[in-house]
């Protein structure tokens, strides 16, 4: 009981950095799961043809494409990929589109890297 006295402050900033923590990381799961859930919906739409449902959600999935971790990046152009043949153009089909813009990100992202691999290289 002397020690919370006397270092009370201290307690109270550790359970606030805490549970500060837990949140974000709390934030961060749910903002990635509701972006599969998004992408699942925009294939199960495709899927039944509601095309104009399809591309509101198409339109949706492509604005987080930006602030989306490099890993989701991955798992929507693997998902993609099983439903659609990326070798054949298709731009009617919104997940052509859709697989065609996470992999136009996922360069733009790698030419980031690799002037930066490179930058790195040159150092050593």
């Amino acid at each position: 009981m002397r020690f919370l006295r006397r270092y009370q402050s201290l307690v109270l900033a550790v359970a606030v950095l805490l549970f500060c923590s837990v949140m974000v990381v709390r934030q961060f799961m749910l903002n990635y799961s509701a972006h599969v859930e998004l992408r699942e919906d925009f294939l199960l739409l495709h899927e039944r043809g509601n095309v104009k449902e399809t591309e509101r959600l198409y339109q949706l999935l492509v604005q987080d494409l930006p602030s989306l971790s490099t890993r989701g990046l991955v798992e929507d152009l693997q998902r993609t990929a099983m439903i659609i043949n990326p070798a054949k153009s298709q731009p009617e089909n919104f997940v052509w589109k859709y697989h065609q813009c996470v992999k136009n990100e996922m360069f733009r992202r790698s030419e980031g890297r690799a002037a930066h691999a490179l930058k790195r290289a040159s150092q050593n």
